[in-house]
């Protein structure tokens, strides 16, 4: 994974944007577009040659995309080095990892420099460790300070009607054999809304061939005969069911290209379920052995 992004704050955080693009997966080129103000925030996501937009109500003080940063600064043994920037900057390095460090675990390498003005303003920071044999490289740089506020992006006025439909959607998995969804509060999830899914080594897609409303349950499945995916309002029989297998991953988008819910889920045993936070999460990663599909 291989990712560079550029964040630009208001004063107070009362406005925010987030541009960011990189490869995910192999052969997979994703970028990502968020701005945020005081009531709500937009996101556009583009894949390939797929964008989706998502509205979400309420304003987020908690930016995730700093949150690597806070954890590699607990995690190094950081001291102040015998090194001053010709602007006066202090400079702390570290080449281990803290011993009371608990944010990170099975750290074989470590090697970070910080750079702060007196005030402990951090300037840039980069980082480099191995995790469980594998390799990972961080940077951060400020480029600008003083941003009262940061102004709405052209894309927003793109954003489709459809992708401020608030839903609470989870899915879970049933008999260990079918996927159940089900729609707990919120707006209809329109008709004609598609849901994929990636399991058993297969990815397929389906249609909701009615509106979803709140307290309403679908069930989706592999049929056996055709290893098609199928909905139904009945619960399905057993014979019919080509059962799912962990992981598996579920993405549920408009007509209009709006993905109200995206996650994946990984059991380890038959009465497994899952779910996913709703669609107030634009996407979920990484797998619990609970079966609960984490939100990003």
């Amino acid at each position: 994974m291989n990712i560079d992004a550029r964040l630009v704050i208001g004063a107070n955080l009362s406005t925010y944007r987030l541009s960011g693009s990189g490869t995910v997966s192999p052969d997979t080129d994703t970028s990502i577009d968020q701005w945020s103000n005081e009531t709500m925030q937009f996101v556009r996501t583009s894949s390939g040659e797929q964008t989706n937009y998502r509205v979400l109500e309420g304003h987020d003080d908690r930016l995730t995309m700093l949150s690597s940063m806070e954890t590699f600064l607990s995690a190094g043994n950081f001291e102040v080095a015998n090194e001053t920037t010709d602007d006066g900057m202090v400079v702390l390095t570290a080449d281990s990892a803290s011993p009371a460090n608990t944010s990170m675990a099975n750290l074989e390498q470590f090697e970070g420099r910080l750079v702060v003005n007196e005030s402990g303003q951090i300037q840039n920071f980069t980082v480099t460790l191995t995790q469980d044999g594998e390799q990972v490289s961080y940077s951060y740089e400020l480029q600008q300070v003083g941003v009262e506020r940061v102004q709405k992006p052209d894309w927003v006025n793109d954003v489709p009607p459809g992708a401020t439909l608030q839903t609470q959607l989870s899915v879970n998995v049933e008999n260990n054999s079918y996927l159940v969804l089900e729609h707990s509060e919120g707006d209809t999830v329109p008709r004609g809304t598609t849901v994929q899914v990636t399991s058993n080594g297969t990815t397929d897609t389906v249609g909701l061939n009615s509106s979803l409303s709140a307290g309403d349950r679908r069930y989706l499945y592999f049929d056996t005969s055709s290893q098609e995916l199928q909905v139904t309002a009945d619960r399905p029989d057993s014979s019919a069911v080509s059962p799912v297998t962990s992981p598996t991953s579920v993405e549920i988008t408009t007509e209009g290209g709006v993905v109200l819910q995206s996650g994946s889920m990984g059991w380890a045993s038959e009465s497994a379920g899952a779910s996913d936070a709703g669609s107030r999460h634009d996407s979920s990663s990484g797998e619990r052995t609970d079966g609960t599909a984490t939100p990003s």
